[in-house]
């Protein structure tokens, strides 16, 4: 069945981007501008004959001008459940400290506070016992720059491992509402509260929602124009090389991975004393992984990477990493970057 309010969005916003107003539309089609305006309110749906009118204006298929989800059921090379707007490729993990902290995330309602952060409104962490402290606001400076870029550059973006922050998604709808956006994560829990928040609060029509593992992305080959990555790999506990070489599979030819971690470098490893050195690199052997070789194997042969500054372990107090090293009566410094990789 027909969403109307989502099609309402949609067609809203097909018109905004072709540069016209509802007057010179209405004229377009001959129909009267109060038409037009009760399409693009929901109040009214137009006829078959002015749909293919649409379809033909806007330069997209009728699917694509009716839902939103036309193009995921394109580019997905297996099985999924389909459930209010959310596609779902995998069955909830079955462990009980995940559900908690799915749980927790509901309870404590970390997606919308990540979301006020983002947008500076009230009611995000700031307001709360936790804070925000200095390094969180300095990477937003970060993440706000990155995803201009990411926005200008068009196309389908595939936001892999959003999780509560969003990834680069809220910063990216800032830079541009309309963006074509497929939002990502293996949590479904997680897809589906950021659909609640962004309905409720976003006219994002051209937002999509998954739910999948990134290290077996299902979709077809050659399909994403962009994929944002903030952290998810370096943190995930799959197999990282293998999720590269799935980006690198469902990108297009000249589609670019945006991948942001951080890692400590060789040098300041060694600076650290050696038993404690020895220590984090036993209990945290990621943290000294750049990847970078991971992704030359993964197959991107341009690979731009960008330092974005410095920051060190106590200054993220709620990492494993910060209580390893109050420990150990150090701390660790971390080298922030993001990487622009070409297939």
């Amino acid at each position: 069945m027909l969403n109307k309010e989502y099609f309402a969005k949609r067609i809203a916003s097909f018109r905004r981007n072709c540069g016209i107003s509802q007057a010179q539309l209405a004229e377009r089609l001959g129909v009267s501008p109060q038409a037009v305006s009760k399409w693009e309110t929901a109040a009214a749906l137009p006829d078959v004959e002015l749909l293919l009118a649409l379809s033909d204006l806007y330069g997209v298929s009728m699917n694509e001008l009716l839902e939103n989800n036309s193009y995921l059921k394109r580019i997905s090379d297996r099985e999924y459940k389909e459930e209010k707007g959310i596609f779902s490729y995998v069955e909830p993990l079955a462990d009980e400290e995940f559900i908690q902290w799915e749980k927790d995330m509901q309870v404590e309602g970390w997606i919308a506070r990540n979301w006020n952060d983002a947008w500076d409104l009230p009611g995000g962490w700031a307001e709360t016992e936790c804070g925000v402290s200095k390094l969180a606001e300095r990477l937003k400076v970060n993440d706000r720059q990155i995803a201009k870029q990411v926005a200008d550059g068009g196309g389908v973006i595939l936001e892999i491992g959003a999780g509560p922050g969003g990834g680069y998604m809220p910063y990216i709808l800032q830079a541009n509402a309309q963006a074509n956006i497929i939002l990502s994560d293996f949590s479904g829990v997680v897809v589906k509260e950021w659909k609640k928040l962004l309905d409720e609060r976003f006219d994002a029509p051209f937002l999509s929602y998954a739910v999948f593992d990134f290290c077996d992305i299902p979709f077809k080959d050659c399909t994403i124009d962009i994929i944002t990555d903030h952290s998810g790999i370096l943190n995930c506990v799959g197999d990282q090389a293998k999720a590269l070489r799935e980006c690198y599979r469902v990108l297009k030819p000249g589609g670019v991975l945006v991948s942001q971690c951080s890692f400590v470098t060789k040098k300041d490893w060694q600076a650290l004393p050696e038993a404690a050195a020895e220590r984090l690199k036993t209990d945290f052997p990621d943290i000294f992984n750049d990847l970078y070789q991971d992704t030359v194997l993964a197959g991107f042969s341009k690979i731009d990477s960008k330092v974005l500054g410095n920051w060190t372990a106590l200054e993220d107090n709620d990492s494993g990493v910060a209580e390893l090293a109050k420990e150990l009566g150090i701390d660790v410094r971390f080298t922030e970057y993001v990487r622009f990789c070409e297939k």
